[in-house]
């Protein structure tokens, strides 16, 4: 009796296993998703979409392009059936070896660090499921690859795999890759560039020759290697196709112009929602870019560098070798509407897929005498001296904790008796350390940060100088306090970020601030219009700018940065040229570049073309503002004959 009523609880207990096991199994199918009638038809995900001020689409984070499997060479898809899936035409969604080595793999190392995955895995998981590594997933993406190949053909499941992969920077597909990295579409692709785009999507951050070409080039034998080896390509074959040259191109010359805006655009995102989500997530940025200012900063950028390259005797950048790279100079300029704080392009680089290292936003350079005016300001505006003040250009040492600080002048000379206008028309850097020492370096650091600069400085008597690492991006914000006359907006890329279904995730909220009085701000502005008119920046001038605008040179020390930062009442733009390993700025020839010869060049480039629509305007004049005629040695009224300056000045002041 006993035995009967054990029997009768376990096969009540079996039953009821079974049946959880049923409904826990129903549950679990009914959690997949359902399979289309074409697997294209699928996108990889909702691709997140950035846009310009107009509108106009400027990047689409996912992008991919359809192809047919007989318009894809058939070196490619050989070439990722021998990396990716070897058995890929025998098995049925499922290799037990690859998932046995990949278990025994996971085991040792204590998490899901191999996946073992089939091509149909994989088109799996690209399809439907995230990427973190666990066994859930894993199982997923089993039951569907098995749904996969009862519904389509092998020559199908391929056919959607190329189209969907990742070949790095918002690459996806092979007909995007082969556009990218070759100008040719799939089916041209020969047998050495299919193995390099095949080699790409294991890992594309390291794989990109664009990004590493060295290492790509060690990843695209190891993919022929394993050709030969799948019988897909003979030993000779192998060898031709890892010696031939490899020429980069991109299919659009014109593609890839706001890289570096968009990198900053998806690197504030991220911040707030999330790599997944700005990448994937179907996500409508509307980004502050002008197109056109976009189109027009890249140009000046690259003509600037190409006459650079010239005298320092260089050959075409297009054609240079990878280990070269870093002896062409570089150089990123930022343009921002000061009126608003939107940024209206960015160019960090010469080649962002060459070096993606954004140089307009890393605040690693020093500005040389382009920061003068934060200490010149400084003392307008605690009204410690005037534009008129006279103070001496001579020999003078300060003493410090080093001994002594003995500043000189660019030009090695003494002007003696000067005015404040003069002096920073001329850039003298005496008449600047003794300005600075005369209010002391921290009302020049406090000014500095009051105004945009966000970097530490030291309060230093070189700080007048430009002796601080700061940012294209800083200086640019800062001077645009100076063109609003005294009132100071935040900079920003991004206007607006909403969903597909345009709710409304974040809005920029303008940010403005009075950080020095308008007539100050004027004195500083006027004095900052005789560098373009006589000064430092009059080449500008002869170079063809005409309209109104104002700015200063700077050259950091021994020639090692050159930089313009200038503005009209439209728009302010900081330039920036130099070496990324800091070697100075002098040409075979002994030329030694400065700020006038290196960075000038490209700005007044840029700010011909940018503003060639827009009529010619004036700075507006504050209040209070009176303008007189000096002698610019004593700072009273001209000599009969003499040097004559125009100088602003507050009404009333002598």
């Amino acid at each position: 009796m006993a035995a009967t009523k054990s029997m009768f609880r376990l096969r009540n207990f079996i039953i009821i296993a079974v049946a959880i096991a049923a409904i826990v199994l129903l549950v679990f199918m009914l959690s997949l998703p359902q399979l289309p009638s074409d697997l294209n038809a699928i996108a990889l995900r909702t691709p997140t979409t950035i846009y310009a001020d107009d509108q106009q689409i400027v990047k689409v984070m996912a992008n991919r392009q359809v192809v047919q499997i007989e318009d894809i060479s058939p070196h490619l898809l050989d070439a990722i059936i021998a990396l990716e899936d070897n058995h890929f035409f025998s098995h049925h969604g499922f290799s037990k070896r690859a998932f046995l080595r990949a278990m025994v793999s996971n085991l040792f190392s204590g998490k899901v660090s191999e996946g073992g995955s089939t091509i149909s895995q994989q088109l799996a998981k690209n399809l439907f499921f995230t990427f973190d590594r666990v066994w859930s997933r894993k199982f997923k993406e089993i039951f569907i690859s098995f749904q996969i190949e009862r519904q389509f053909s092998k020559e199908e499941i391929l056919e959607a795999y190329v189209n969907q992969i990742d070949f790095s920077s918002g690459i996806y597909g092979v007909e995007l890759a082969a556009q990218t990295y070759f100008a040719k579409h799939a089916d041209e692709l020969k047998l050495s560039e299919s193995a390099m785009l095949a080699g790409i999507p294991r890992w594309p951050a390291r794989y990109s020759p664009y990004i590493n070409f060295d290492i790509a080039k060690e990843r695209q034998a190891f993919v022929l290697k394993r050709m030969r080896e799948e019988g897909f390509i003979t030993a000779e074959q192998q060898q031709s196709a890892a010696e031939e040259e490899l020429v980069l191109s991109d299919i659009n010359p014109f593609l890839g112009h706001a890289d570096y805006f968009i990198q900053r655009v998806r690197s504030e995102a991220r911040e707030t929602f999330g790599d997944a989500a700005v990448d994937y997530g179907g996500l409508h940025i509307a980004s502050t870019l002008n197109t056109r200012l976009q189109y027009e900063a890249s140009r000046a950028v690259q003509e600037g560098l190409q006459e650079l390259d010239r005298l320092f005797k260089l050959p075409p950048y297009a054609n240079a070798k990878r280990e070269t790279w870093g002896d062409y100079p570089q150089a990123a300029l930022i343009a921002i509407d000061p009126h608003t704080g939107q940024v209206k392009a960015v160019v960090g680089g010469r080649d962002y897929r060459r070096s993606p290292y954004n140089r307009t936003f890393t605040n690693n350079r020093h500005p040389g005498s382009s920061f003068k005016p934060f200490t010149y300001i400084a003392a307008l505006d605690l009204g410690l001296f005037a534009p008129t003040a006279v103070l001496v250009d001579d020999a003078v040492k300060f003493e410090n904790n080093q001994g002594y600080y003995e500043p000189r002048n660019f030009d090695k000379r003494y002007l003696g008796p000067m005015t404040l206008k003069w002096a920073l028309m001329e850039s003298r850097n005496v008449i600047a350390v003794k300005l600075i020492d005369r209010i002391g370096p921290q009302k020049t650091v406090d000014y500095a940060h009051r105004m945009g600069i966000t970097s530490d400085l030291p309060a230093n008597l070189s700080l007048a100088l430009g002796a601080a690492g700061v940012s294209p991006y800083e200086m640019a914000a800062a001077f645009c306090t100076i063109a609003n006359l005294g009132i100071r907006r935040e900079p920003y890329l991004i206007a607006r970020i909403s969903t597909d279904q345009n709710v409304e995730l974040q809005r920029h909220e303008n940010k403005s601030s009075r950080a020095i009085d308008p007539q100050t701000a004027y004195l500083l502005l006027d004095m900052l219009r005789g560098v373009v008119e006589e000064g430092t920046g009059k080449s500008i001038r002869s170079l063809g700018l005409s309209r109104p605008c104002a700015g200063k040179t700077g050259t950091s020390n021994d020639n090692r940065d050159c930089w313009f930062v200038g503005f009209t009442p439209e728009l302010v733009t900081a330039v920036w040229v130099g070496f990324d390993d800091n070697r100075r700025m002098v040409t075979p020839t002994g030329r030694e570049l400065t700020g006038a010869s290196g960075a000038v060049p490209i700005w007044t480039l840029f700010m011909k073309r940018a503003l060639a629509r827009e009529p010619f305007a004036d700075f507006p004049i504050p209040p209070g503002i009176e303008f007189i005629e000096i002698d610019p040695r004593t700072g009273t009224g001209p000599l009969p004959g003499g040097p004559v300056i125009t100088v602003a000045v507050r009404a009333g002041s002598k």
